[in-house]
């Protein structure tokens, strides 16, 4: 009877015992492991519930099936079973269940279970590889927002624009030209003449002649 309540926690990941409990079969999820290229597999402990949910007649017929028996049968060396577990127990005897636990008597007349290993593994772990896909579009939240990848690629690769500033030079000389072209003409009037050398020509004083008439 232990090797076919086993297969049937191993099953349906429950197995309710009338006065001991039920059994869970409890999974932990999948872990990547990036390091070294694996996803290890669910990992799966045994834990012992107090509740006891009832037992439906599909348990019995699963059982009967198994060890090939009527499920009226299979009912009475279910019973037979339960009974036999609870006396050992409660004669202070520990019951070694293999692929399970071991089963004693615990503080105040309860029921103590130690799984016979922490974790349990039953497939193996398979490689995974990190496959890059060159320019696949994706979504990109940028702030409130939400930017596919090619339009970030697009804004972060876009060509710097040098900016020409001659104009500004230009304008400043043509504004400096003005200024001193206003303030020549505040100083010196606008006639043409103040346009002009405003120095006195002085002619030059007569030279001596340097030949003589003969007579």
């Amino acid at each position: 009877m232990y090797s076919a309540l086993y297969q049937y926690l191993l099953q349906h990941k429950n197995l309710p015992v009338p006065g001991i409990g039920t059994f869970l079969l409890e999974r932990k999820p999948a872990q990547s492991d990036f390091a070294n290229r694996k996803i290890h597999p669910p990992t799966y402990t045994i834990a012992l519930n107090e509740t006891v949910s009832p037992v439906h007649s599909s348990f019995y017929n699963w059982i009967g099936a198994l060890i090939n028996v009527p499920a009226r049968d299979a009912v009475l060396r279910f019973n037979d079973f339960v009974y036999d577990v609870k006396k050992q127990i409660g004669d202070g005897d520990e019951i070694s269940w293999n692929g399970v636990g071991t089963l004693s008597k615990g503080l105040g007349g309860g029921v103590k279970f130690i799984p016979q290993a922490t974790e349990w593994v039953l497939e193996q772990p398979v490689t995974a590889e990190k496959v890059i896909r060159e320019k696949a579009e994706h979504m990109v939240r940028v702030g409130e927002d939400e930017k596919t990848s090619e339009e970030m690629t697009e804004f972060f690769n876009k060509p710097t624009v040098t900016k020409s500033y001659w104009w500004v030079w230009a304008a400043a000389i043509a504004l400096l030209a003005l200024l001193y072209t206003g303030w020549h003409f505040s100083e010196h009037g606008v006639a043409i003449s103040s346009t002009a050398n405003g120095k006195k020509l002085v002619p030059l004083e007569t030279q001596p002649a340097t030949y003589q008439s003969i007579p």
